[in-house]
């Protein structure tokens, strides 16, 4: 399992310039101290980031009506990339409250794969899916 998620990292950070993942405000019992905590996660790739936005929905992967997250985007790169498969070994390795949830790549503004980690689901762009099952 490690060694293909991790070589699906590679072909994305291939396709993909920045990456995204998402902290559920509903799932914070203190949100200071966890957004404490996830900034000392991200400490690493701090530099990387590109903005944290707080949004009530992302791709096609959830809606939360009125409750919102923050939804934080990253450069992706060898750096990010690296980050990335150090923290975990599987797409669904992305899940509250060890690590964000829900990542999610994309080349410019089109998404290329989304994952919503507590679901055990994830979408993938054709050609991306293609060169993953080839490789």
């Amino acid at each position: 399992m490690e060694q293909r998620y991790q070589h699906l990292i590679d072909i994305l950070a291939k396709r993909c310039n920045r990456f995204a993942f998402v902290e559920n405000r509903q799932l914070m019992e203190n949100e200071e101290l966890r957004l404490a905590a996830v900034d000392e996660l991200l400490a690493p790739i701090k530099s990387q980031l590109i903005e944290r936005k707080v949004q009530n929905e992302w791709v096609a992967t959830t809606t939360l009506g009125e409750n919102t997250a923050f939804v934080y985007y990253f450069l992706l790169n060898d750096t990010t990339a690296q980050f990335l498969k150090e923290r975990t070994d599987s797409l669904f390795g992305w899940i509250t409250p060890e690590l964000p949830e829900d990542l999610m790549f994309y080349d410019d503004e089109q998404c290329l794969l989304a994952a919503c980690s507590h679901e055990g689901f994830f979408w993938m762009d054709e050609k991306v899916w293609d060169r993953f099952l080839l490789s």
